[in-house]
């Protein structure tokens, strides 16, 4: 066993001489001292989001006595269909990029180290015994040949791996096509989903206690439509992760636009989000 460890080590060591690490975010090398892929200037400079937050719908509060126990006005007043949503870092900086490089530019190994942080997210906030299944937000069909793949679904899969709740691919469908939501009012991102999402397989949906996945949020309009429709269909409960969630003054994700680079694979346990 002893000698096995160590051929593994010199392996990995010559692996590392041969083929530098390089970051997953930028691609430059650098020096991996413990087994990490991001490069320590993209690693700081993930921001993530922390207490106090709105215990329902998980949205940054200040104001809000630690830990976060209240609800924010909106969800006192109106409270969404979801039970608890949860958002793992801000969408700027070097992980924007890398999620542009990702949704647009159909760069897969940078999606798996965002499906890393987003299974570090769900750590942070859920347990597996939470859940029955795994529901990613669906794209329309009609859409899905140009960009190839549903980010939604490849972020799903990594959670699916890292905590064993099965993932359910095909009873939720995006049955509407909706107009683009950059630049819309929290009102009119409301209007715009409105009866967008439908349910196939109800009897997969039926009973169910359902985490909600999705890429990107910016008021939690998307993630709140979805999860009313899944409650009609008969879910149990609905909660809901994002790995992402744009704060107020930061620049919104474009329309399709496959100009972006690529960065390799997998963030270690220090990028926590």
């Amino acid at each position: 066993m002893r000698l096995r460890e160590e051929l593994s080590t010199l392996r990995e060591a010559l692996s590392d001489l041969l083929f530098p690490p390089r970051c997953a975010f930028c691609d430059d090398d650098f020096k991996d001292v413990s087994r990490c892929s991001l490069c320590e200037e993209c690693l700081g400079s993930l921001r993530p989001i922390e207490s106090p937050i709105c215990e329902r719908c998980g949205m940054p509060v200040p104001g809000l006595t630690e830990p976060s126990a209240e609800y924010c006005g909106r969800c006192l007043s109106d409270p969404p269909a979801y039970t608890r949503a949860r958002y793992g870092v801000q969408y700027e900086g070097a992980l924007r990029d890398a999620l542009l490089r990702f949704k647009f530019g159909g760069h897969l190994s940078v999606g798996q180290a965002l499906s890393e942080l987003l299974l570090e997210t769900f750590e942070k906030h859920f347990a597996s015994s939470d859940f029955d299944i795994i529901v990613p937000i669906p794209m329309y069909d009609r859409r899905l040949p140009s960009r190839g793949f549903n980010q939604a679904v490849i972020l799903a899969e990594g959670v699916e791996s890292g905590t064993g709740i099965p993932l359910d691919r095909f009873s939720f469908r995006k049955i509407k096509d909706t107009p683009p939501q950059v630049g819309l009012t929290r009102r009119e991102r409301v209007a715009n989903l409105k009866r967008s999402f439908g349910v196939s397989k109800p009897d997969r949906i039926r009973g169910r206690r359902i985490l909600l996945i999705d890429d990107v949020s910016t008021t939690g309009s998307t993630i709140e439509e979805a999860a009313r429709t899944l409650l009609k269909a008969g879910a149990a409960r609905v909660e809901a992760l994002v790995l992402a969630l744009r704060v107020a003054g930061h620049q919104e994700i474009p329309q399709e636009n496959p100009s972006h680079g690529v960065g390799p694979a997998r963030p270690c346990p220090e990028a926590r989000a």
